[in-house]
């Protein structure tokens, strides 16, 4: 795409800084620790964590018993996430990290079926054209009565323009092989200007990927 250079770049640069990029607040979201320790858990199965950054949701349940890949695009944020899950004393059986963009009709293509598509923070970085292909990967991907479980923007004014989606939007995206089970408003964490949501997804046993 014309401006991936320009925009992995962005990203790079703040992977490759000293400090954590403003984004990444090295703790694991509350919604996140639920599906694991809520009154519901998920059964710990396969997952794939969509714009995984350094790691912090993929360690995260990695440490609690489910079969993680972590993917991202910048390598750098990649390194980090590798140190990250030694630190945490796990192995390449129960973490492991891949650059790969979800933005490639090419993504994963041998990855098997995932019980748990994550994203904190993906899907609202893409540009609209990018959006159609995500949502293939995501019915693709996850299993049959899987659940996919995003944290995205909603829309509003930013200096260089509009960011984010609505949650119409997100859930018509989807529509195909989800079903939008749950929807909670918020707030960006490290930025309460940003407004955002989350959404609980679950992937139709009959929709095709």
């Amino acid at each position: 795409m014309s401006d991936r250079p320009s925009r992995y770049d962005h990203f790079a640069d703040f992977y490759e800084g000293d400090e954590p990029p403003p984004w990444d607040s090295g703790i694991v979201p509350p919604e996140v620790r639920a599906l694991v320790e809520g009154e519901n858990p998920l059964t710990p199965g396969r997952a794939l964590d969509i714009g995984c950054g350094t790691g912090v949701s993929s360690v995260y349940l990695a440490a609690h018993g489910w079969q993680v890949t972590g993917v991202d695009w910048v390598e750098a944020a990649l390194t980090r996430a590798r140190e990250r899950a030694r630190e945490a004393g796990l192995n390449d059986e129960q973490v492991r990290f891949l650059q790969a963009s979800v933005e490639s009709p090419g993504f994963l293509p041998d990855h098997p079926p995932v019980t748990l598509w994550l994203d904190v923070g993906c899907l609202h970085s893409l540009p609209p054209e990018s959006r159609p292909i995500y949502a293939r990967h995501a019915a693709r991907l996850t299993a049959p009565g899987g659940m996919a479980v995003m944290y995205v923007w909603r829309r509003h004014q930013r200096e260089d323009g509009e960011a984010g989606l609505d949650p119409d939007e997100v859930a018509a995206m989807l529509a195909l092989a989800f079903t939008l089970e749950k929807m909670t408003l918020s707030r960006e964490a490290t930025d309460t200007s940003r407004p955002s949501a989350w959404y609980w997804l679950r992937r139709r046993p009959e929709a095709s990927g």
